[in-house]
């Protein structure tokens, strides 16, 4: 399920997409490591640069996963936003997102940016479902999720453990809707 490049390349409301590169490496394994950032993913452990850079070549193997780099009109990498476990056969796939700097946070850039990841999904990789999981921790990235018209569909109770406490995880989805014909 490997798209071409241009294929996935997505532009409008001030923003890019484009599939995750090399020059992308450096922001991204910040991120990766940033402690806020890795208390609101869930991550556990920090990423070395080797790591890094076999995690990226694997991806570029990979065919369940799109990654592409968020950058603004004047090319400045903000964050990354993927689709995870894509399935071909039941057309769904999860959709994931980190806005990267907290100067570019809470400024809808990041439901701009799964907005652009949805259109694609629906219209370039024919799609029909996306879902997400979002932990009670991060409600700025459930607005977001929300404004991009993801509906919550349920609550895993104490599915989390975040290192102090376990957290609830919202699942939130939607759907691809039909073309309307006159």
């Amino acid at each position: 399920m490997k798209a071409d490049a241009e294929a996935t390349r997505s532009t409008a409301a001030g923003l890019t997409l484009s599939p995750l590169e090399r020059k992308h490496l450096t922001r991204t394994r910040a991120w990766a490591n940033d402690p806020e950032l890795m208390r609101l993913l869930n991550r556990q452990h920090t990423v070395t640069e080797a790591e890094h850079a076999e995690w990226f070549d694997a991806l570029q193997q990979a065919t369940d996963r799109h990654y592409f780099a968020v950058e603004t009109d004047a090319g400045r990498h903000i964050g990354n936003v993927w689709l995870w476990q894509i399935d071909p056969r039941h057309r769904k796939a999860e959709v994931r997102i980190v806005i990267g700097e907290a100067a570019n946070q809470g400024r809808g850039l990041g439901s701009r940016a799964i907005e652009l990841v949805t259109d694609l999904a629906f219209a370039t990789l024919d799609l029909h479902r996306l879902y997400a999981f979002v932990l009670d921790i991060n409600p700025r990235a459930r607005r977001a999720f929300e404004k991009a018209g993801f509906c919550a569909e349920g609550i895993l109770k104490e599915d989390r453990w975040t290192g102090d406490r376990r957290c609830d995880v919202f699942a939130l989805g939607r759907l691809r809707q039909p073309a309307l014909t006159s």
